[in-house]
């Protein structure tokens, strides 16, 4: 059996399972699937601790799929306010080394009891086009680093058929981890569906913080200015703000709150 330390995070029911043990990359998928299973931990999605290699981060975060997440990002920086006592109302700022952007991120934290307000920059699309997906579905599809996230209206795909979808989705948009992003027709509601290619795992997430840029983004691009919106999800609420400037998006920020939810030592057959 292995025994793993691990914090667990609720980034507005996104729940991230954060492994501080150093884990060796060829495992990471093994073990994200293993810790996600209903009878261990339980959760959306796992990142694993590691010490940095950029000057001036705090910490890297590898995602189980290799891809950015900003509910993560936010989530480790909360553990970090969490286990130096932040103080109540304080604020920080936390820059942090995570998989899929090239650049330190920058997470600002604000402590508010038992829980802590998070903002974080986003990495900025590679692209925003149009899509023809197997079925006869065509639909805008915004390209991040590691991630592609289709944005589908109600209506033109139904949920129940999303989970078989997802799979040739992914290997249409050539990425390694897809979401499926149902939103309302004014949106600013969305019910996210994300497949990681290399656990061949497929959730409904709760909450998605990558899905929500993604539609901040197509978004300001569509109306070709600065947009805000206040995303409703199952889990909650996410805020997106887009700038858009010179014909693209040039920053992207998402805002969330996260909660510890608990702490401890997790056994998994050796892998």
């Amino acid at each position: 059996m292995m025994k793993l330390h691990f914090a667990k995070l609720n980034p507005t029911e996104n729940m991230t399972i954060l492994v501080t043990d150093p884990v060796p990359r060829e495992r990471h998928s093994a073990v994200a699937d293993a810790l996600m299973a209903y009878g261990s931990v339980g959760g959306e999605q796992v990142g694993f601790l590691e010490e940095p290699t950029l000057p001036g981060a705090r910490m890297r975060l590898q995602m189980m799929g290799g891809e950015f997440c900003g509910n993560a990002t936010m989530s480790l920086a909360a553990l970090l306010a969490f286990q130096e006592d932040l103080p109540d109302g304080g604020e920080a700022i936390y820059p942090l080394e995570v998989s899929g952007a090239a650049e330190i991120v920058n997470c600002r934290i604000e402590r508010c009891g038992d829980a802590c307000r998070g903002a974080v920059r986003m990495p900025l699309p590679e692209a925003i086009r149009e899509v023809d997906f197997p079925g006869g579905v065509r639909c805008p599809v915004v390209f991040f680093p590691g991630i592609a996230h289709a944005i589908v209206r109600e209506g033109v795909l139904r949920a129940s058929d999303a989970p078989r979808c997802i799979e040739a989705w992914c290997d249409a948009c050539n990425a390694e981890a897809m979401g499926i992003i149902l939103v309302d027709d004014a949106l600013d509601r969305i019910r996210p569906l994300v497949y990681v290619r290399s656990t061949q795992s497929s959730v409904w997430e709760r909450g998605c913080g990558s899905g929500t840029a993604a539609l901040g983004a197509w978004w300001a691009a569509q109306r070709r200015e600065d947009i805000r919106i206040d995303v409703s999800q199952p889990g909650g609420t996410i805020c997106v703000r887009a700038c858009w400037e010179e014909n693209r998006v040039l920053e992207l920020e998402i805002r969330g709150v996260v909660r510890l939810a608990c702490t401890g030592e997790a056994w998994i057959e050796s892998l």
